[in-house]
């Protein structure tokens, strides 16, 4: 019983190591499989270190920082920069700065935390720090780019390029490019920063044959302000300075120095004897010698360059053929043209002249301020401009101080689409 319960025993035995012995063979496989696994991560371990050591080497190196609070733009970034730059960038600077390439991001409405304006997105500075502000970026860095809101600024070494070929915008601002060295800025007018069509302000007609056109403003010699906005005017124009006023040597000298037309705006009698023309002025009682001694007098009070007269009031004097005769002749002499502004329609200048086998210039369009407000006189300067197609040229007159508030803003504005149109302007003296 005994060797039988051994040999059982030795048979539970045996039995029970072959049971033992089956997970024992399984191990190699096991371990076989965790070393294939290591190898896979260690694999995707030195994979990843090397995307990212190539991405640090692209990038150049360095830190990206973006700050949210007391960030500062290195000074020896911003140097160069002009004041407004500079304090473009100091005040950018609160929201983070960098000397390497950064990026800063933020939200659809931006904030004055984060790196970018309103709806800006990302934005890539080149060889520049990136700084942002509430309404753009402020890219401050070697390349002293001034990434400033609505417009964005490139300046290198007083050039506007930096040869990165990168695009910077800010949060609405104009993209500025500077790929191969060359800048390009585009200023959006529009919604989604494109540029919006130029409208033009005014329903001008197309000149027919280059029609000419000769504004003269009469009255000059009360005010040297007023006159300024008129010799300032970027295109060929005429100031009749009258003589005997307070500043008139000023307003002549004015007119000389801005390269404008210079005439005497020489007074005469109308026909209503209330009305004073005011001093140095041509009256009925006047004989020849009497009208040369005061015409000289005036041409010297203005001093040298006037090119012609026109009368200022006159109706009386200009009806007068014989006095008109002389007057003619009188500028004739002189070198000078005569202007009539034809104060009355009973003219007698044209036939003096005609007499005299010379012609005289004459206002054949509207005055422009009879009534003194912009639709009215833009009315005027349309009928002068139909005046100027039919006839070749337009003589327009207006008033220095009766208008100054208004005729020359209307003027300068109306001036490149008139250019545009085929309008060449020109002066009395040319025609």
């Amino acid at each position: 019983m005994c060797a039988k319960r051994e040999s059982k025993g030795n048979k539970n035995t045996v039995r029970s190591k072959k049971k033992r012995s089956s997970p024992r063979r399984k191990k190699p496989k096991v371990l076989l499989n965790s070393k294939y696994v290591c190898i896979l991560c260690a694999s995707i371990v030195f994979f990843c270190a090397v995307l990212l050591g190539t991405t640090f080497l692209l990038n150049g190196g360095g830190d990206s920082s973006v700050g949210s609070n007391g960030g500062t733009v290195q000074e020896g970034n911003i140097a160069s920069l002009s004041a407004p730059e500079k304090e473009v960038g100091k005040a950018a600077g609160k929201s983070g700065c960098g000397t390497k390439p950064s990026i800063a991001s933020s939200g659809a409405n931006g904030s004055a935390k984060s790196g970018n304006g309103a709806g800006a997105g990302t934005a890539l500075g080149s060889a520049a720090g990136n700084a942002g502000s509430g309404e753009g970026n402020a890219n401050v860095g070697n390349a002293n780019d001034a990434n400033v809101g609505r417009e964005n600024l490139g300046k290198e070494n007083g050039s506007y390029a930096d040869g990165s070929g990168k695009n910077a915008s800010g949060g609405h601002g104009a993209a500025v490019n500077t790929a191969q060295g060359v800048a390009s800025v585009q200023k959006p007018h529009g919604p989604d920063g494109g540029i919006q069509e130029t409208r033009p302000k005014f329903n001008i007609p197309p000149a027919k044959n280059a029609a000419k056109l000769a504004f003269v403003i009469d009255d000059g010699g009360m005010s040297v302000a007023n006159v300024k906005k008129y010799t300032a005017l970027p295109f060929p124009i005429t100031v009749a300075v009258l003589p005997g006023l307070p500043h008139t040597a000023e307003c002549a000298a004015l007119v000389r120095r801005d390269g404008k037309e210079l005439m005497l705006h020489q007074p005469m009698q109308a026909k209503n004897l209330g009305i004073n023309p005011g001093p140095g002025a041509i009256t009925p009682d006047m004989d020849s010698w009497a009208i040369q001694q005061v015409i000289e007098k005036n041409l010297g009070e203005l001093g040298p360059g006037v090119k012609g007269f026109n009368n200022h009031e006159g109706s009386l004097i200009t009806e007068d053929k014989l006095k008109m005769t002389f007057i003619i002749d009188l500028a004739m002499q002189k070198g000078l043209y005569f202007l009539d502004s034809r104060t009355t329609g009973q003219t007698q200048a044209r036939q003096a002249a005609l007499e005299l086998d010379t012609h005289i210039i004459e206002r054949n369009a509207p005055f422009l301020d009879n009534a003194v407000n912009r639709e009215e006189m833009l009315a005027e300067i349309y009928k002068g401009l139909e005046v100027a197609n039919r006839a070749g040229f337009a003589v327009i007159i207006g008033h220095v101080d009766k208008s100054a508030a208004i005729l020359p803003r209307l003027l300068e504005d109306m001036y490149p689409e008139l250019v545009a149109k085929g309008y060449v302007f020109t002066t009395p003296s040319r025609l």
